[in-house]
């Protein structure tokens, strides 16, 4: 699976998705909701439609859960204008305009139920202490936030603006007209309970790649200044915010060009075609006078990240056990049934 995007994030401010862009009824001819409790075969059922899909010659993009990245959270079809996606907590989503575009399809008709209510209170007691975990991440990440502001707060003294403007003219001396077209909105990283997952997906498409260092958080600087620019041009591109803070640009994928910006750092995923060093943007002078100041702000971040992995796991372990309960409720013939019924009709034309 190499075409991979997560479609949301676990952020400052709490849980942030952009799923209402990426499987948007305005987009796809049509999109299949898919409901089921943990356990249920969700993504299981999502892997199956993409494999399908690449036997068959297709380029499927898959969206990765932002809470658990060995899951699933949909598949799009492109070259079919179709799309299927987990609408189940906490991206709970409803047909806007049913049967014209979006079908549900109902993995709770293979449960047993009677099962599930003798069940209910450990069920219960798992998914409430699930919740309280996550809402103990949240404030970890709101703290991390503060701490990521601070940041921002001291190099936007510092930042040299017209320098960084002088490099992004050079850099884009190449654009033309021709590449004008829609902005969208991706993740190439998540907060989870496994640490920062960044994922590869633009490495791998990019022809020309534009690393940005990150100094002290410079990088985001150079990299707003470069979207601004690019986004009053209209050009065609890929927007993948920061995870923690959504104000911040991670990378921007250029599509025609199939440039990438992208901050990082060493090591790199391939061998960048440039490097741009963020510290060329600073008063060297007054960054001297405030790098005790950055490096504490960092340490604190770092450890309050940390705290937000611990709960994130610990959450994700509440999960699993109440997948457990629910996997032992359904019945995976019936899930088999329906999953082999939706590949039959959405590549009936495609046979």
């Amino acid at each position: 699976m190499m075409n991979c995007f997560f479609g949301a994030a676990n952020t400052e401010n709490g849980f942030f998705s952009v799923f209402d862009e990426i499987f948007s009824p305005e987009v796809f001819r049509r999109i299949y909701i898919l409901k089921g409790g943990p356990g249920t075969g969700k993504s299981t059922f999502l892997r199956a439609i993409g494999a399908e899909a690449e036997k068959r010659g297709f380029s499927p993009e898959y969206i990765i859960c932002s809470s658990d990245p060995r899951s699933l959270d949909g598949v799009i079809l492109p070259e079919l204008s179709a799309a299927i996606f987990d609408g189940t907590a906490p991206h709970t989503a409803e047909a806007l305009y049913p049967g014209a575009v979006e079908q549900t399809i109902h993995l709770e008709d293979a449960f047993d139920i009677s099962f599930l209510q003798k069940k209910r209170e450990v069920i219960r007691a798992l998914l409430e202490e699930k919740k309280k975990t996550y809402a103990s991440a949240y404030q970890y990440l709101s703290a991390a936030g503060v701490m990521e502001r601070e940041k921002d707060g001291i190099l936007s003294s510092l930042f040299l603006e017209e320098k960084a403007d002088g490099a992004i003219g050079r850099l884009l001396s190449f654009l033309h007209e021709k590449q004008k077209g829609k902005e969208k909105h991706r993740y190439l990283s998540a907060i989870t309970g496994e640490g920062l997952v960044r994922l590869d997906t633009l490495w791998h498409r990019a022809k020309k790649i534009y690393a940005v260092t990150d100094f002290h958080g410079l990088g985001y600087f150079f990299m707003q200044k470069l979207y601004r620019k690019l986004s009053s041009r209209e050009i065609g591109m890929t927007v993948c915010a920061d995870p923690l803070m959504r104000i911040h640009t991670e990378a921007i994928f250029l599509e025609k060009e199939e440039i990438l910006f992208v901050v990082s750092k060493v090591p790199y995923v391939r061998t960048p075609d440039k490097i741009i060093n963020s510290e060329r943007f600073v008063c060297k002078e007054a960054l001297s006078v405030q790098r005790k100041s950055l490096r504490c702000a960092e340490k604190c971040e770092a450890g309050l990240l940390q705290g937000a992995y611990d709960s994130l796991a610990r959450a994700t372990a509440f999960h699993r056990k109440a997948e457990a309960i629910y996997g032992s409720a359904v019945d995976f013939s019936k899930v088999d049934a329906i999953r082999e019924k939706f590949l039959s009709e959405i590549f009936a034309n495609n046979m």
